[in-house]
């Protein structure tokens, strides 16, 4: 269950990381045809593997909190240091499921809906509306990695038994 769980988390936040920081940065580089094209196989790819990744994860800690772990009590859970870093982790995982799946989600889909033929306005300018979508997602992907890394905190405090 630990490994599952530890495993399944890497490559969760690890997806989340990569997102950030390489993929899209860098396919913000090719022509808008091409980023929309790639991002469309991507996000259904990514889609495909980090929802089912993302569940599991949060089903593992559930039971590795309870079942495999301290937690058999109303009272451990909220009695105990861990009781509460693990039901602060749980969560956050869940807000960061949500984030993800329909916030930004939500957001990407705004943008893949954006008329091309807008983008650029006649003077060559960029259309103010589509770099508003643009900067929601940074912002949002932002928040995103924040939660992630409040998650990965609380992983830590819990390994020390806090």
């Amino acid at each position: 269950i630990q490994w599952l769980h530890v495993i399944g988390g890497i490559t969760w936040f690890g997806t989340v990381i990569y997102t950030d920081l390489i993929l899209i940065p860098s396919i913000q580089t090719l022509p808008l045809d091409q980023q929309r094209s790639a991002g469309e196989a991507i996000g259904r790819r990514g889609t495909q593997i980090i929802i089912p990744v993302a569940l599991a994860v949060i089903v593992l800690g559930i039971l590795r909190g309870t079942v495999f772990g301290p937690i058999k009590s109303v009272d451990v859970l909220i009695g105990t240091a861990y009781g509460w870093t693990w039901l602060i982790a749980l969560v956050l995982a869940i807000i960061a499921f949500y984030w993800g799946l329909r916030v930004l989600g939500g957001a990407v889909e705004r943008l893949n809906s954006f008329p091309l033929e807008q983008v650029t306005l006649a003077d060559g300018s960029s259309n103010p509306a589509f770099v508003a979508i643009v900067d929601d997602i940074k912002r949002k992907a932002g928040l995103e990695f924040l939660l992630f890394l409040a998650i990965f905190t609380a992983m830590i405090l819990m390994r020390f038994g806090l």
